[in-house]
């Protein structure tokens, strides 16, 4: 990762409803903790809620949420673990950026990370997601305008390995 832009970091909680039978947070519950963040670093709250003192997201996409002409849908998502996490009260740092860009897709890379670990040294899991963007009404694949892809080459890094 030595050669990309400054990835974002993005807090996320763990919560008990997180862990399965074992302790440990469930797999199903990592692609959500992943989806936090990716909201967190791309999805642009409604100005009403921006006013009530809600984030901007560091990266904003262009989209809206229900009524809105675009959205986006997940093409695929790869999750590789590489150790268990259990609960943790101070929660997750999820650090993501872009190793993809296309005409109407990107891919979100990420790491699992923890607070004691900010260089990101060991890793809990790493992940891609690639998010295509949409025409709400048709379905069709949406090409990114010229300044959003401006503004998300700024997040664009590296691709993670992962194994065969």
């Amino acid at each position: 990762m030595d050669s990309m832009a400054d990835p974002l970091d993005i807090d996320v909680p763990v919560r008990w409803t997180d862990l399965d039978a074992y302790g440990h947070v469930n797999n199903a519950a990592m692609v959500r903790l992943l989806e936090e963040a990716r909201i967190a670093a791309f999805w642009q709250p409604p100005p009403e809620q921006i006013a009530l003192g809600a984030p901007p997201p560091p990266a904003a996409l262009p989209v809206g949420g229900a009524g809105a002409a675009v959205s986006t849908v997940i093409a695929s998502q790869r999750i590789e673990y590489a150790r268990s996490l259990e609960h943790r009260f101070d929660g997750v740092v999820v650090r993501l950026w872009l190793s993809r860009i296309g005409g109407a897709s990107l891919s979100v890379d990420y790491l699992v990370l923890t607070r004691d670990d900010p260089a990101g040294e060991a890793p809990y899991a790493s992940a891609r997601t690639v998010v295509v963007l949409v025409d709400a009404e048709t379905g069709a694949p949406v090409r990114l305008p010229a300044a959003s892809r401006e503004q998300l080459e700024q997040l664009r890094g590296e691709p993670l390995s992962f194994r065969d």
